[in-house]
């Protein structure tokens, strides 16, 4: 059974999916959420507190689980990508939220360092199996190229999540074989 901090996480996702970051105000919540203000204020101070939670419990988690599950050797730029399209495939994040949340933190600079810092950690770690995966390789001055591959592989995910939200023929399988296919050919020394 959820917790009615649960709850109010679960409301405001719901809005922001449907509506926007902008349309998630403490009276929607507590109209979503069925909760009392006194019961929203009594779980966090104010509306970003809330905005943070569901970006970290319904976005950084399942993404940064992805990443930092330990395997046995570094991760290749097409299995980052792949771990992501996993999580986003099972249902543990969805793009609509993501899209909304990327397109809240284009105009609110606070929510756009809430998320990044939520990804900070993500974010070390892929460089991590990146540069290693580059040395196992040998890539010449791997150290220099991860940051590039880092974005590549990133903005393959981000295509990704945009297009299933906003395109409703989209095809993932074949967006997901070429992806990989990229992702496997920009690593090469």
């Amino acid at each position: 059974m959820a917790t009615k901090r649960e709850d109010i996480v679960e409301a405001t996702a719901l809005l922001i999916k449907r509506q926007g970051v902008h349309a998630a105000s403490i009276s929607a919540i507590i109209a979503e959420a069925n909760a009392s203000a006194g019961s929203i204020y009594h779980h966090f101070g104010n509306k970003n507190e809330i905005v943070l939670e569901v970006a970290r419990a319904k976005l950084a988690e399942p993404l940064r689980a992805a990443v930092l599950t330990p395997v046995a050797g570094p991760l290749s730029p097409a299995q980052i990508f792949g771990a992501i399209v996993g999580v986003v495939r099972a249902g543990a994040v969805e793009p609509p939220l993501i899209v909304q949340l990327w397109a809240g933190s284009y105009v609110d600079p606070e929510l756009r360092e809430i998320l990044h810092t939520q990804f900070e950690d993500a974010r070390v770690a892929m460089y991590r199996h990146l540069e290693e995966w580059l040395v196992a390789r040998g890539v010449p001055d791997p150290a220099d190229r991860v940051d590039a591959i880092a974005r590549v592989t990133l903005g393959q995910a981000m295509g990704f999540l945009a297009q299933s939200t906003l395109d409703p023929g989209f095809d993932q399988d074949a967006y997901v074989a070429e992806a990989t296919a990229l992702l496997d050919a920009v690593a090469r020394p």
